[in-house]
């Protein structure tokens, strides 16, 4: 049956925008309307199980439609949720993961936990370089240059601003702007084959050498994620939104007691969790992968002057540590995972199950792929007691979730 071309935009799907379901048609996704919007649409694509249309007009808006606030929006492929007031994107956050969990037997979901702020939250953007000037990503198409982002938190604009007043070398191809939101320090980290000697003005930069970062400008970002000072490591993982990674780390460790006894902090990074737990007097284990991030941990219990004894990191693999861990039958209280988006996996999450922790908490920038590896502690010992969204990208479809589990 031929797709009108007015719709009802029914729901709003993370990554394809509005989705309209014409009677006898398949669903039609379009990006940039709204659940309740009667919408004109036009260039249709098919595809396996779905058509891809684009806007043309709204005819009858939703009265949750706002104005964008970047003059990119639209073209790059940065922010999806622009023109969808910030109370309903919390909203539509926790549907998705409302139905990422639906073949889960879970408890009724907390309410998305807000970002404190919604512009200038982002303490990292990554710009590509194109005939010297800035660009980003396009939705389609080639690189749309820029001259801003709003999400940029002040320290890092003012870095940036600083680092292109000086004119952007022609050999530099990637630039990442890295500022403090609870401290003014600074680091721009650079991609390309820049020889020369660094403008004064420039502030502390580094750029990649091989399989290490040479700093060209000298100088350290630190930055606070509440009471605790974490050195950010050039091209480590660092939570970009840091005042929301306060509201996340306050939702991890509030379920793990004081002195409750050995605490396993999977994909550790540099100690966003291990920290503050180990500080609250628990014997923590930091496992991470990648050497930026664990030096970073070291770095951040030295000055946050955790004692030795409460905290050990770990450089090695997720699943290499846990297979030692139970062929020495290394027991934990508490397990904490924050994977990649990819999750974790059938072997680790059951090496997980095979540890027979207390209590197991999943943190995800992904539920479908946290549902997926939940469902293997849910099918033995293990209970979901809370589900709590916590957005952490404004703007964006992206929501992560802190999942508490307790063994029956």
């Amino acid at each position: 049956m031929e797709i009108p071309d007015s719709v009802l935009i029914e729901s709003l799907g993370n990554r394809v925008g509005g989705i309209a379901r014409p009677a006898d048609s398949p669903a039609v996704f379009v990006r940039g309307a709204l659940p309740g919007e009667q919408v004109t649409i036009k260039n249709r694509r098919n595809k396996k199980s779905f058509v891809e249309a684009e806007l043309a007009s709204v005819e009858k808006p939703s009265p949750h439609r706002v104005t964008p606030f970047c003059k990119y929006y639209g073209v790059c492929g940065g922010c999806s949720l622009q023109h969808l007031e910030y109370s309903e994107q919390l909203v539509w956050k926790k549907k998705w993961v409302e139905k990422a969990v639906r073949n889960l037997s879970v408890p009724a979901l907390d309410d998305t936990v807000p970002s404190p702020e919604t512009r200038g939250y982002r303490n990292r953007v990554t710009f590509d370089v194109s005939d010297g000037r800035l660009t980003l990503h396009a939705f389609r198409g080639n690189p749309v240059p820029v001259d801003l982002c709003p999400l940029m938190n002040e320290t890092s604009q003012n870095a940036l601003n600083a680092f292109v007043k000086a004119g952007i070398p022609g050999d530099i191809t990637r630039i990442s702007v890295r500022g403090g939101s609870n401290t003014d320090t600074a680091i721009v980290e650079l991609t390309g084959a820049f020889q020369s000697k660094p403008p004064a003005s420039w502030p502390a930069v580094v750029i990649r050498r091989k399989k290490s970062w040479q700093h060209l400008k000298p100088g350290e970002m630190f930055e606070k994620i509440g009471e605790f000072t974490y050195a950010v490591q050039p091209g480590g993982f660092f939570q970009v939104n840091t005042r929301a990674a306060e509201k996340l780390v306050t939702a991890v460790t509030d379920l793990v007691p004081e002195n409750s006894g050995r605490v396993l902090d999977l994909y550790g990074g540099t100690g966003t969790f291990g920290v503050p737990l180990a500080a609250a007097g628990n014997q923590v284990t930091s496992v991470e992968m990648e050497r930026e991030a664990s030096e970073g941990c070291r770095a951040a219990c030295e000055l946050n002057q955790i004692p030795s004894d409460r905290i050990h990191v770990v450089k090695a693999k997720a699943g290499s540590f846990l297979k030692t861990a139970i062929r020495n039958t290394t027991s934990f209280s508490t397990i904490i995972t924050d994977p990649p988006r990819s999750g974790m996996g059938i072997e680790i999450s059951q090496q997980i199950r095979d540890l027979n922790p207390e209590r197991i908490i999943y943190v995800s920038c992904n539920p479908f792929t946290a549902a997926r590896d939940i469902a293997i502690f849910t099918q033995q010992h293990y209970t979901i007691r809370q589900v709590a969204p916590v957005d952490m990208f404004p703007h964006t479809d992206h929501v992560e979730t802190v999942f508490f589990m307790e063994r029956n």
